[in-house]
């Protein structure tokens, strides 16, 4: 429920300073466990991964802080929180811990209406503390709505389970670490194939990138260990890889491999900044593009919105299937093989359960974490 408090906070703060140095504090407490995390994409060089923390946490401040005026009018002080508000959602990835998150936790199933009173909350406090006359009733009141909140996060905040299965699709969860090399990605096809028997699901998901870089020369050993058994028992497989793109670039992708022979492409809008999306690079990166299709059809009128990895952090994507493509289940792709703490892994699917829960969608997640 913080996130929800967060804007509130800052409305009522008493210099920008003050609203900066919350805001940045918060986003860091978010990304705490991520330094390591991100550490392991560079070599473990812990230095990186704490200045990338400590970039995140400089940006989200300033972001946030944009929401603070000197202004004594109530109407200027709205527009300011609502204007940072909407900024921060648009800022995407470099704002963690959206206060819409929340909404999904306090208010399941509201759908745009949990989003509106997200937006709404901070304007409501500060024209609420307009009616109340004086600064130590003001203060009794503020610190009231902060305990309300917080039990309500005690109550609420608890995640149901993420499900083993929902619309017939079935996550897997492996513990295959990094990929190392295309021998690997070999072997982990045989290993894939061996899991599918034991599985019931008619659709089954696969972790993002499971298979590394796909070349065609891969499909004759994707198709003997995977696809022929799946196309015989009437099974989808939904398989996370990297696909080379124009430009010598890469779109993270997940490839439905459907039982008549068909296939469609989900593609990753916003991959991971730096690791995998590098824009000042002409090849070697990985495409962003926040119009590409991450939809998948799932038979019998479901429709499957693919989430990758990073862009859990980002609620403004799943406001963009919400307002465009009728998703009726939310499927999140990841590899958090570096995240050796279980809690960054975690605190990445709160972030997208929130998401889902306000919608009210069902969650899944396929997921590679570290080898064991």
């Amino acid at each position: 429920m913080l996130a929800l408090v967060l804007p509130v906070v800052l409305a009522f703060s008493r210099s920008r300073l003050q609203a900066f140095c919350f805001a940045a504090g918060y986003a860091i407490a978010v990304l705490r466990f991520s330094a390591s995390f991100i550490a392991a994409w560079f070599d473990d060089q812990v230095v990186i991964g704490a200045a990338a923390v400590l970039a995140y946490g400089l940006l989200s401040g300033c972001v946030w802080a944009f929401g603070w005026t000197a202004s004594r009018r109530i109407a200027v002080r709205c527009l300011a929180i609502t204007a940072a508000w909407l900024l921060a959602l648009a800022a995407g990835i470099a704002v963690p811990g959206h206060p819409v998150i929340g909404a999904g936790y306090l208010l399941p199933g509201a759908g745009w209406g949990g989003v509106a009173f997200a937006l709404a909350l901070p304007s409501l406090a500060l024209c609420a503390a307009t009616a109340i006359a004086t600064p130590v009733l003001r203060s009794t009141a503020f610190v009231g709505l902060l305990a309300l909140l917080c039990a309500a996060g005690v109550l609420l905040g608890e995640p149901p389970p993420t499900g083993t299965a929902a619309h017939g699709i079935q996550p897997q969860r492996t513990q295959w670490g990094r990929l190392r090399g295309q021998d690997d990605a070999l072997m982990r096809m045989q290993r894939m194939g061996a899991m599918a028997h034991e599985q019931q699901g008619a659709s089954l998901a696969w972790p993002e990138s499971i298979i590394g870089r796909y070349e065609p020369a891969m499909y004759p050993v994707l198709e003997l260990e995977l696809l022929r058994d799946a196309r015989r028992s009437g099974r989808t497989h939904i398989v996370g890889m990297d696909i080379p793109a124009p430009g010598k670039r890469l779109f993270n992708a997940a490839v439905a491999f459907y039982p008549d022979g068909r296939t469609a492409t989900a593609i990753a809008r916003q991959p991971a900044p730096v690791s995998l999306w590098k824009p000042w690079r002409n090849d070697g990166s990985f495409v962003a593009d926040w119009t590409a299709n991450n939809m998948l059809a799932m038979g019998q009128g479901d429709r499957a919105a693919v989430i990758f990895c990073v862009e859990e952090y980002m609620p403004v994507l799943y406001l963009l299937n919400e307002a465009l493509d009728a998703p009726t289940v939310y499927l999140a792709l990841t590899n958090t093989w570096a995240a050796q703490s279980p809690a960054a892994a975690a605190i990445q699917t709160w972030h997208s359960l929130g998401m889902a829960r306000l919608f009210g969608r069902p969650y899944l997640k396929a997921e590679n974490r570290p080898q064991v």
